[in-house]
């Protein structure tokens, strides 16, 4: 049997050699080891692993079986274990693959994206060599940016390669995937093998193949779940099997098996299929047409002749929007039976282009002749004029691409040209219109990316968006050949689970995860570098600049005829904003106009619709949402770290929480309000403003120029202001025109038929809609035209949450219940009048005297009309409590951010103000802060000042509120005051004038804007201390850097100035040799001037740069990323222009600013975030339909009550956990290695009080090791700057002994500066001799030292009364010894005289006669002074023999004992005066307030200390503020309060 094999292997192989992983050495063919393995015969007893037999489904089925009908089982816990490790990851330095980057410009993950495009243009070859030169290169790093699924790309392109396939080098690169790079094959591993060597012909290598499979713990189910097989594959790898049956080889067994499995699979889809039609009312059922839609039992012809006429009814002038009309001819297939609701779905997202395609071409076919074109727009007849031209240019450079990859002659293009020829040319022609079109017809108001202040839209935008663009279809299209029955059953299948409940049974959950993740089919996503996509983007862009072409139309000034001419569509500039230059692109004025009536507003396919069936259930980070698109559940934009940690997480099963959460607002099913419809319809086809929908044409009047423009500085100012404001609300009002025509055309196509939102979230974890044009998250228009799906009866409740929630669309929010009952029974008469005839034809026919109805008083206009249209259908009702009511009920929290800061810090006063506690009346805390700001400016107004006068009566809660919610979300001085002048500039005069002029209401709202701030700190204290508390943890922590980073690089740095050094002496040796250093002795001392120099000069600055950002967890399991860098600027050289764009892969160091006043609303968010979503999955499993705007959640109006205790409970449940002790200890335990640069100021006294009494130390000899230490610790210092410096804190304490000082321009101005210095310095020497004066000696003995954190001003002055008792010791002690020293000198000198002479004396009698000079007595000889005593000494010493030792010794005795006395004295000059005097020096650190620094600086300048600051910069360990003191406020009282949410 092995010996048939290896003959059939070989005959269908080719004996060439190949390569082999480890080194690109040419080694010839071997046996691979899997079939070495298996060359003894098949064991019989060989069966396949039962799908049954694995553990996580015999987990996941006795979870299922136990709780079958229960979201939650009794001990599960929905929040994050506080037990698990936290994620950590590298610091960016340190991490290789960043490191790689830097030095190549690509990741590794770029790299491999061009390994795959290798594969996918045939060139394996090419594809393994760089997948083994990585290896290579970084072989720890490669573990985990190449996973299985790389080495099944290099196992497919080698089974696909042409012209026959290398099969025995995809079994050799099996072979050693596991044995020398650790990675084990998964299913899809051997399902790439099986197919291969199947669809080849040598079904018993696939055999062998499928044992092997086997003995590696996979099963044939798990094989039929693989995206490698198409069901084509599956009947081949089926016919097979039956071959070997039929044939009775020895290996049946394994073929019957195989069979087994898959016609077990088979069953459970006609089963599942069967169920989905039998189920009419079951929860998973895929479609369920509303009360008011066609009904679906109908008959084909009727169903399509109903849809005719409901098209015919609701006909508007913006009509037949492409992709709509691509939605609403799938939508007549699915009323027809003639798809299955899941494979629409699929078809809808994947043949976007292709169907455009189609319709583009079909047009162009019928452009001969006239009278076919009359139904279709204008834009959309000019679209499909430019693609064949488009289409064109293309394909010729996709010609040169291929040329260029042959020759290899065009480096750039072959790089490009790679990933550009992935996708055919018509394809890439149809994405570049559509999306140029659809980013053109809609430009945000606000947006950052696109100001309407701006002439067109950034140039930088419309390249990624293309080339992004063109990207995800090269995936799509690989995704449509990855498919089959089977995983489709497999996905359907659990949506049911979702569908039904069972899948938010947290085990059943898990469960269903584990088995995605060991039996992962997700396919491998590619990464394009930043150069590719930028240089595609723009080759595409200027390609369309290049052939769009519009007619411009113009009368001749001599004939007056009016004539046409084709003119480019598009222009390229540049504009000034703010001092940059941006690249742009223009639309032309014809075609802008085309954007808000003409048939194509821009491409709206499926990947930015709702859903027609519920969103794939998220089991991982990247598993859910819509069918085809495996993105992750997070938006993360130029945040590749975050990335990483929520893989982490997803891997750790720390995200289920979160997940669930998402499901349970996705299976959420919508339908449109059909009478608001009608009346949106009717407003938008007249063309008229109402209720916030933009009138067709701005006719604004334009601002006058005034007579005085070039004379008058303030009118030429205030007229080029006005023009601003003019051009940007002309701009702004096309932009919402657009917009507003997106969101009808997709309720029009969605308006007989339900849909879902699948959901994602932010770094945060906060929910979103991923569908972006039309949502229940977006504006008043978009949720009145939304209601529930599913009806529910009002009961006894319902009527009255149905009147709280219209009155609070009335903005009746702050009365009391009772009274909000009173507002809407008293308005009964025009709540009927508003439903009967919202839109009256008076309204917008032009009457100038027409009465408004009274539902646009409301503040919400189209939500109050459908509660309107609601309660007056409830009313006339037979029975109102049995009315079955579709709209969904609000309820709001209280200044939500407020309400959380109040809970964290148990603060009663605040508590009250935001309703967490009971009440007989909800708590207005807007109008609160608005009492304050009037009192406070009421006071500025007695004192005359100007902008308080200005703004007597004018003041308003509608001004104060926006500032006030988003105060507590970290809004900034500027951001408040762009706020509040948006709303002054609103406040109108009776004659319909601006009150506040454009010129100085910016200096008016900044005026407001600080009054609010102060007001609020009067009203919450406690949240200003946590708020104050956070944004100083973050601030540290953005400084920060772990201890092994600062250790490297300090190293790195003192090496560096060594070989600077050593450089230096090697080439002053060198000269004075007169001989020239060679490359290999300079690359030697200097190896940073060799290869990767220009790596290691970013690695070096680096060094100096804060890289540490703030990471924390939430109480669900999310580890939060604050995404906020200082992102790397590349110039990328394109066709179009030089294009900088940032990139986000490139190591780069924090915005410390942002870091800090973003953490205190984003850690907000995230609370707010984890009780979404623990309502939202409590509210799932209560039964109850369930939507929420972040702090907004919606149910049914019979629902209220409940969703309201959960709400209360949820929040309850939340802050009863230690949050804030969580927090810190999560920061001590995360960053307990990291270490932060401070600044420090040590108090230095003066050491010379007193003339002569500084002390003079010795220097100690400084050895090698010392002077090695002394280096490090300039190196941090320097380190520490630089870091501060960054952080933008090298100054921020200030110079506590220095002034800021202004630049002076002038010599005068030098002058003057010079004498103030002056005059300063005989100030303070005035201060300090006054200060000296009332100094005294204290006793150095028995003092005790003050604590400078008790008594900061008395340590300080103590230090000086030290200083100053030891400079007195100094100055006496030194004194007296000189005395004593002098003193005994001269004694010494005459006892060495007298003992002399005597001696001479009698040696003179007996021996020899001397004649000396007379001498009555030593102290005549003293008194004659020292010469003539030192001359008879010296004669006396003269006369002495050397032999003779007895005056010697008796001199030495004398002078002993002189010296003794002397040393005698002096010791008691020690014992009388203390010398010495060892204290710790005062540094005043981060850690004291600022207040104690200036006021110690203060103390200095007036002469009350006599010492300075001296400025100490210094490497600390990283600390944290214990937590603000907690109130007394109980958290149980928001289960009483009536008005927590309401």
């Amino acid at each position: 049997m092995s010996q048939l094999m290896l003959r059939a292997l070989r005959s269908h192989t080719r004996t060439a050699g190949s390569w082999t992983l480890r080194s690109n050495t040419y080694t010839a063919p071997r046996t691979p080891a899997c079939l070495a393995r298996l060359q003894l015969p098949v064991a019989s007893t060989i069966q396949a692993r039962l799908f049954s037999q694995q553990p996580w489904l015999r987990q996941s089925l006795h979870a299922e079986a136990e709780q079958p009908g229960h979201v939650l089982d009794e001990d599960s816990t929905l929040f994050a274990s506080t037990t698990k490790d936290l994620i950590s990851m590298r610091d960016m330095r340190e991490d290789t693959e960043l490191v790689h980057y830097m030095q190549t410009g690509k990741t590794l993950a770029e790299q491999l994206s061009v390994m795959q495009a290798c594969l996918l243009n045939g060139n394996v070859e090419r594809a393994q060599r760089i997948l083994i030169g990585l290896y290579r290169l970084y072989p720890e790093t490669m573990k985990e940016a190449a996973d299985v699924s790389v080495h099944n790309e290099i196992v497919g392109g080698l089974l696909a390669a042409k012209p026959r396939p290398l099969t025995t080098e995809a079994l050799l690169w099996y072979d050693q995937m596991e044995r020398h790079y650790h990675i084990k094959p998964n299913t899809n591993t051997f399902a790439i093998l099986i197919s291969g060597f199947v669809n080849g012909g040598m079904r018993n290598v696939a055999v062998v193949l499928m044992q092997e499979m086997l003995r590696c713990g996979h099963t044939f189910h798990d094989l039929l779940l693989s995206t490698y097989l198409s069901d084509t594959d599956i009947d081949h790898i089926k016919d097979v099997a039956r071959s070997i049956i039929s044939q009775g080889l020895e290996s049946s067994d394994v073929a019957t098996n195989l069979l087994n499995a898959v016609n077990d699979a088979e069953e459970r889809l006609v089963s599942l299929s069967a169920d989905a039609n039998e189920c009419e009312g079951d929860a998973d059922r895929l479609y369920q047409t509303p009360t008011d839609a066609v009904d679906s039992k109908l008959d084909a012809a009727a169903a399509t002749a109903a849809m005719e006429s409901a098209a015919e009814a609701n006909t508007l002038v913006s009509t037949n929007v492409e992709g709509i009309e691509q939605l609403k001819g799938s939508l007549k297939s699915l009323y027809t039976n003639e798809l299955e609701g899941y494979n629409l779905q699929l078809r809808l997202e994947r043949d976007t282009y292709d169907s455009a395609l189609a319709r583009f071409r079909e047009i162009n076919k019928k452009r001969g002749d006239p009278l076919l074109l009359t139904d279709i727009g204008a834009l959309k007849r000019l679209s499909a004029e430019w693609l064949p031209q488009l289409e064109a240019l293309i394909e010729e450079e996709h010609e040169r691409c291929k040329k260029a990859m042959e020759t290899g002659d065009d480096r750039i293009r072959e790089h490009y040209g790679r990933f550009l020829t992935m996708l055919d040319p018509p394809k890439i022609a149809i994405i570049t219109i559509l999306e140029v079109l659809r980013l053109c017809s809609v430009i945000p108001k606000n947006s950052k990316d696109h100001s309407p202040k701006l002439s067109g839209l950034k140039t930088a935008m419309l390249v990624n968006a293309l080339s992004t663009a063109v990207h995800n279809e090269i995936r799509f299209n690989r995704m449509k050949l990855r498919s089959n029955r089977h995983i489709t059953g497999r996905n359907i299948s659990v949506a049911r689970l979702a569908s039904s409940g069972k899948l938010f049974n947290m085990a059943v959950r898990r469960a269903k995860a584990h088995e995605l993740r060991e039996n992962s089919n997700q396919d491998w996503l590619d990464t394009w570098d930043i150069t590719t996509k930028t240089r595609i983007g723009s080759l595409l862009l200027s390609m369309l600049i290049e052939t769009a072409r519009i007619p411009e139309h113009s009368n001749d000034p001599e004939t007056g005829q009016r004539t046409q001419r084709m003119v480019p569509a598009f222009s390229h500039g540049y504009e000034l904003s703010k001092g940059r230059k941006f690249g742009i692109l223009r639309a032309h004025n014809s075609l802008r106009e085309l954007f808000k009536s003409d048939a194509l507003v821009g491409v709206v396919n499926a990947r930015h619709l709702p859903m027609l069936v519920p969103p794939r259930p998220w089991l991982t980070f990247n598993s859910g949402g819509y069918l085809s698109q495996d993105e992750p559940c997070m938006r993360i934009k130029d945040n590749a770290e975050q990335l990483r940690y929520l893989k982490k997480a997803s891997n750790d099963d720390r995200l289920y929480t979160l997940l669930a959460g998402l499901d349970s607002l996705g299976l959420t099913k919508w339908s449109i309000n059909r009478p608001i419809f009608d009346a949106v319809r009717k407003v938008w086809n007249s063309g008229k403003e109402i209720a916030k929908i933009p009138a067709r044409t701005f006719d604004r009047p334009e601002p006058v120029k005034p007579e005085d423009y070039e004379t008058n500085d303030k009118a030429r100012i205030k007229y080029g202001m006005e023009m601003q404001e003019w051009n940007n609300n002309r701009a702004s009002q096309h932009s919402e025109r657009c917009d507003c025509n997106y969101k009808v055309e997709i309720a029009r196509a969605f308006l007989n038929y339900p849909m879902y939102f699948p959901h994602n979230m932010d770094f945060r974890g906060r929910a979103y809609p991923i569908p972006p044009h039309f949502n229940h998250l977006g504006n008043d228009l978009c949720r009145g035209l939304l209601v529930f799906h599913e009806g529910r009866p009002l009961g006894e409740r319902g009527m009255y949450w149905l009147k709280i929630h219209l009155a609070n669309l009335f903005g009746k929010d702050k009365l009391s219940h009772d009274e909000r009952l009173a507002f809407v029974d008293s308005n009964l008469d025009n709540i009927m009048a508003s439903a009967d005839n919202p839109v009256p034809d008076s309204l917008v026919d032009g009457s100038t005297d027409a009465a408004q109805p009274w539902w646009l008083e409301a503040e919400d206009a189209w939500q109050a009309l459908a509660a309107c249209v609601e309660l007056t259908e409830a009313v006339r009702s037979p029975d109102p409590a049995e009315y079955v009511s579709r709209l969904h009920i609000h309820q709001d929290g209280t200044c939500n951010g407020l309400q959380h800061y109040a809970a964290m810090g148990r603060d009663t006063k605040g508590a009250f103000e935001v309703n967490l506690m009971p009440s007989d009346r909800p708590q207005d805390v807007y109008a609160g802060v608005l009492s304050g700001v009037i009192r406070l400016i009421e006071e500025d107004a007695k004192q005359g000042v100007q902008e308080a006068v200005a703004l007597r009566d004018k003041l308003t809660r509608k001004i104060v509120k926006q500032t006030v919610m988003t105060n507590v979300y970290g809004v900034t001085l500027i951001g408040a005051k762009e706020q509040i002048a948006a709303r002054l500039r609103e406040i109108k005069d009776e004659n319909g004038q601006h009150e506040f002029d454009v010129v100085v209401v910016s200096k008016i709202a900044l005026y407001v804007a600080k009054k609010i701030f102060e007001s609020l700190g009067e009203m919450f204290t406690q949240a200003q201390q946590i708020q104050n508390w956070l944004n100083e943890s973050a601030r540290r922590i953005a400084k920060s850097m772990p201890e092994s980073a600062l250790e490297s690089w300090k190293r790195m740095i003192l090496d560096s100035k060594e070989s600077q050094t050593k450089f230096r002496s090697a080439l002053r040796d060198a000269k004075e040799n007169s001989r020239v250093l060679d490359n290999e002795t300079i690359l030697e001392i200097r190896p940073d001037l060799g290869p990767g120099a220009q790596r290691r000069k970013r690695l070096n600055a680096l060094a100096t740069k804060p890289m540490t950002t703030v990471v924390w967890t939430t109480p669900l399991g999310l580890t939060v990323v604050q995404p906020y860098r200082k992102l790397v600027k590349r110039n990328v050289a394109t066709t179009l222009q030089s294009i900088v764009v940032s990139d986000s892969n490139m190591p780069s160091p924090v915005n410390s600013q942002k870091q800090k006043t973003a953490f205190p609303p984003n850690y907000v968010h995230s609370l707010d975030a984890s009780h979404m979503t623990l309502s939202a999955i409590e509210c799932k499993k209560a039964g109850l339909v369930f939507a929420s705007v972040h702090d907004s959640y919606w149910t049914h109006a019979c629902d209220v009550d409940t969703m309201n205790n959960i709400i209360r409970d949820q929040f309850v449940q939340l802050h009863r956990r230690p949050i804030m002790e969580d927090l810190k200890a999560e920061f001590e335990d995360r960053y307990k290695d990291h270490m932060m640069p401070v600044i420090g100021w040590e108090y230095v006294s003066k050491d010379n009080f007193i003339d002569g009494g500084k002390l003079k130390l010795n220097k100690a000899r400084v050895t090698k090791k010392a002077e090695r230490i002394q280096k490090e610790k300039e190196v941090e210092m320097e380190l520490a700057m630089r870091h501060l410096e960054a952080c933008g804190e090298g100054e921020a304490e200030g110079e506590a002994d220095k002034e800021t000082e202004d630049a002076y321009a002038t010599v005068q101005a030098h002058q003057a500066r010079k004498e103030a210095a002056t005059a300063e310095k005989e100030r303070v020497l005035r201060a300090a001799e006054n200060l000296t004066a009332s100094l005294e000696v204290v006793d150095l003995r028995s003092i005790e030292l003050i604590d400078p954190k008790l008594d900061l001003p008395g340590a300080l002055r103590q230090v000086d009364l030290i200083l100053y008792t030891l400079s007195f010791n100094q100055k006496e002690y030194a004194e007296q010894v000189t005395e004593l020293r002098k003193e005994y000198k001269t004694r010494i000198r005459l006892a060495k005289v007298s003992k002399v002479a005597k001696v001479s004396k009698k040696k003179s009698r007996t021996k020899t006669k001397v004649v000396v000079p007379a001498a009555t007595s030593a102290s005549t000889e003293v008194a004659e002074g020292a010469t003539q005593a030192t001359t008879a000494a010296a004669v006396a010493a003269d006369a002495v023999p050397e032999q003779d030792s007895a005056a010697a010794a008796l001199v030495a005795e004398s002078i002993m004992q002189l010296e003794k006395e002397l040393d005698a004295k002096i010791a008691e000059l020690d014992q009388k005066y203390v010398l010495e005097y060892s204290m710790p020096p005062i540094i005043l650190d981060h850690r004291m307030s600022t207040e104690l620094i200036k006021d110690t600086n203060d103390m200095i300048k007036r002469g009350e200390l006599a010492g300075r600051l001296v400025k100490r910069v210094s490497w600390v360990d990283i600390e944290f503020d214990p937590l603000p003191a907690p109130g007394d406020f109980d958290i149980g009282e928001v289960m009483k309060s009536p008005y927590f949410f309401s």
